[in-house]
């Protein structure tokens, strides 16, 4: 008798020890799970602020000869008003890639802070540390989540998969006037820092280009000049292993 009432306290405090786990296990994803979804509402919040305050879009037809002028423009003092570590603007057509590239003294702070200041798992689009905030290096790295709700850089996965087309243009704003690139290499690779590099002499830039150009996934349509500057867009892909590099070279 008493062997058998051992046994079945035991299984007892078992079932109790699993429900505890399972119950524990609920908690911290629906914890996980409220917290993303206030992050993703405060993202929405912070890109009605920014349509409101800092982006002016402009009424150009893109079937005249106007088209080659920006399709909006930005408000850098409201801009840097809300947030002093603002150093430029993001565009892709065609895509949801349109935010304030921030830059701090480490690449980590915006990996989780918002345009506030705020933690937030969504981050922010930013500038490599390491860079000028004028784009005037050889490479100019930023970085972005990819996010599943398709924010932030998630959009480089489709430009990875071809699902964009390979005539793809990025215009950088800043203070001092706006940029254009064209994409001229997307490849998925492990995160090596030699792929983020940014400074080079002429035969390094040289090589650096062409082995980015060998690793792409696709061929896009660019003419390359190695005397210009090069950006960097750099995201995660899906299992968050590797990473997706979009290299682009500004236009005349």
């Amino acid at each position: 008798m008493s062997g058998k009432h051992y046994r079945i306290n035991n299984w007892n405090i078992f079932r109790i020890l699993l429900l505890i786990i399972f119950i524990s296990i609920f908690v911290i994803c629906s914890g996980i799970l409220i917290y993303w979804l206030k992050s993703n509402n405060n993202l929405e919040q912070i890109e009605k602020v920014l349509e409101e305050k800092v982006i002016t879009y402009n009424n150009n037809d893109e079937t005249t000869e106007n088209n080659d002028l920006p399709k909006m423009s930005i408000n850098f003092d409201s801009l840097k008003e809300i947030n002093s570590d603002a150093v430029a603007w993001i565009y892709i057509a065609n895509t949801d890639i349109n935010y304030p590239v921030l830059q701090t003294n480490n690449n980590e702070y915006y990996l989780k802070r918002d345009l506030y200041k705020k933690y937030s798992s969504c981050g922010s689009i930013y500038l490599d540390y390491g860079n000028s905030k004028d784009f005037s290096d050889e490479n100019t790295v930023i970085y972005g989540h990819n996010l599943k709700n398709q924010k932030m850089f998630a959009d480089l996965a489709k430009l990875h998969k071809g699902e964009l087309g390979n005539d793809i243009e990025i215009i950088i704003y800043t203070p001092d006037g706006m940029k254009k690139y064209q994409v001229f290499s997307c490849y998925m690779e492990e995160p090596v820092s030699r792929l983020t590099r940014k400074k080079f002499n002429s035969n390094e830039k040289k090589n650096f280009i062409n082995d980015c150009a060998k690793k792409s996934n696709k061929e896009f349509q660019c003419n390359i000049d190695e005397n210009k500057k090069i950006i960097t867009l750099v995201t995660c892909d899906s299992t968050g292993r590797k990473r997706i590099f979009v290299n682009a070279i500004e236009k005349n």
